[in-house]
């Protein structure tokens, strides 16, 4: 387990300067600890130096249906596991919804875990459960997997905050009043998605703007922000979506310090590899690649590949390093 976060008594506003003599001395008491957290997906904790960075803000990427919020919401239910605090901000789906996707991604891991299959049955019980989570007691009587499932949601439940709201009622400034009410008890915010927060003003602003407050918050609170976005309308029809097929995708680089672009393998690969092997073809179409596009901690351009089990809304969170060839993203180059 990582070490434990720091409480930060919320913002702690601005800090004067001071020599590099009096920050060896200890002299900067008031700043956050810098921590890394794991995602709990392998290897890409291992190309990350561990994990992600408080103090950073990490952007994902990629196509509609391509699996953002279930990567984001596993990898905040494999932080909070771990005993770290997390806020999940979503302003696509409500907290029933994302009750009924943790469920399923347990029921999911369970499953994985002993070699057996998971029923209709099951699956459906669980999706129920998350219409009234007070009666989950009473809907996973007859089942041992959703007993189980239940058990370890409860052994991480109060270090995980699901908050589901419109982006006038959750915008920047409620964010970052929510994070100074926890009072440092914070260690990763999720944002999903990006092109739904309303500014800290009020006013209009583009996607990009709204990254530098998220960039602000993740510095002032000390902790790591991760943000869902989406793709621009003309770059829908690509086979392979890179970060400068985001929208705002220049502001967005700029101020990111990890962005992370998921693509189906089936399209994202060179066809020579497909070409004449249908075994193949239908092998890479339950994979999703994960490029690291931009790290400012550590190397970039590495491309990583996890299984799909969106019947139980999650990855098999051990992937495998890419051996293919991708196509370009911008010009088809076979």
């Amino acid at each position: 387990m990582s070490d434990p976060i720091v409480k930060n008594p919320g913002n702690p506003g601005h800090r004067p300067a001071r020599s590099i003599n009096t920050i060896m001395s200890g002299g900067v008491t008031d700043a956050a600890p810098h921590h890394v957290i794991a995602t709990g997906f392998e290897p890409l904790d291992s190309a990350l130096d561990g994990g992600l960075r408080t103090g950073d803000l990490i952007l994902i990427g990629g196509l509609p249906g391509i699996g953002k919020t279930v990567a984001t919401l596993q990898w905040a239910r494999h932080i909070a596991s771990e005993g770290l605090p997390v806020v999940y901000a979503c302003y696509e789906h409500d907290e029933a919804s994302l009750f009924s996707r943790l469920l399923l991604s347990e029921v999911g891991d369970l499953a994985a875990a002993s070699g057996d299959s998971t029923s209709s049955e099951t699956r459906r019980a669980a999706i129920t459960a998350g219409s009234d989570p007070r009666e989950l007691g009473e809907i996973v009587q007859g089942s041992l997997v959703l007993r189980a499932a239940r058990a370890r949601m409860q052994a991480y439940g109060d270090e995980l905050l699901l908050c589901s709201a419109s982006p006038t009622d959750l915008d920047i400034a409620a964010l970052d009043k929510l994070l100074v009410e926890r009072a440092g008890n914070t260690a990763v915010l999720f944002v999903d998605h990006l092109q739904k927060v309303s500014s800290a003003n009020g006013a209009e602003q583009t996607v990009d703007d709204i990254a530098v407050e998220l960039k602000a918050l993740a510095m002032r609170h000390g902790i790591a922000v991760v943000g869902v976005v989406g793709a621009s309308a003309g770059a829908l029809g690509l086979r392979r979506l890179r970060l400068q097929h985001l929208q705002d995708a220049e502001g967005l680089g700029y101020e990111a310090d990890l962005v992370i672009m998921l693509n189906d393998k089936i399209t994202a690969v060179s066809n020579r590899h497909t070409a004449f092997d249908t075994v193949k073809a239908d092998t890479f179409r339950g994979l999703v690649v994960m490029s690291i596009e931009k790290n400012r901690n550590g190397p970039s351009a590495i491309d990583l590949e996890f299984r799909k089990d969106f019947a139980h809304y999650r990855f098999n969170p051990v992937g495998g390093v890419l051996e293919e060839q991708l196509v370009d993203g911008v010009m088809v180059v076979e």
